[in-house]
């Protein structure tokens, strides 16, 4: 054991930069492999009373019940009337999270990744999402996943494309051209 308190009490500055952009990187990677323990938790989105939409089966919005919220970036509304699949989405801090309220399939193909799946579970044990009527899942807590594509799949319980699956809200866009339109400078609607 050393008697002697080292005199310093911080890493130099150069170092804690250093130490940030190594947070960082592994904040970035983890997730994708499926370790979720350093993932800072994405503010919760604050939707005002006034701003409330139903989703019909083409994805658009008409006045009425779902919540939409309306922090000048767009929503995506991802529609499936057959299997019940009802979702409102948004880009936050390069997640895309999908919002308190959606619906889901709660059968599962075998090709979905073991991720998604443990994913699924997890909301499900934590009560993050509930089961419902008719072999669905409600989710009771807003969720945050990678990209749309699994975000797709976590409410199919299959592998899809969110990039086309995800329609921007009150307009169809497919994500994918939403994106396209954004490199290309495009202004979305």
């Amino acid at each position: 054991m050393n008697r002697t308190d080292p005199g310093f009490e911080r890493l130099p500055e150069a170092d804690v930069a250093d130490m940030e952009t190594f947070l960082d990187q592994i904040r970035l990677v983890l997730p994708v492999i499926g370790v979720d323990q350093l993932r800072r938790p994405h503010p919760r989105t604050v939707i005002p009373e006034t701003s409330t939409t139903t989703l019909s089966a083409d994805g658009q919005g008409t006045d009425d019940q779902a919540s939409l919220p309306s922090t000048g970036r767009p929503s995506f509304v991802l529609t499936h009337a057959a299997k019940g699949i009802h979702a409102v989405a948004v880009e936050t801090e390069g997640e895309f999270v999908i919002l308190a309220g959606a619906t889901g399939d709660l059968n599962t193909a075998p090709s979905l990744r073991e991720t998604l799946r443990v994913l699924r579970e997890q909301a499900l044990e934590s009560g993050r999402a509930v089961s419902a009527p008719g072999g669905r899942f409600r989710l009771v807590q807003d969720l945050a996943v990678g990209s749309p594509s699994a975000a797709a799949a976590l409410l199919f319980g299959t592998s899809r494309n969110g990039r086309t699956d995800w329609l921007v809200q009150g307009t169809g866009q497919t994500y994918a051209d939403y994106k396209t339109g954004l490199l290309d400078g495009v202004v979305p609607i």
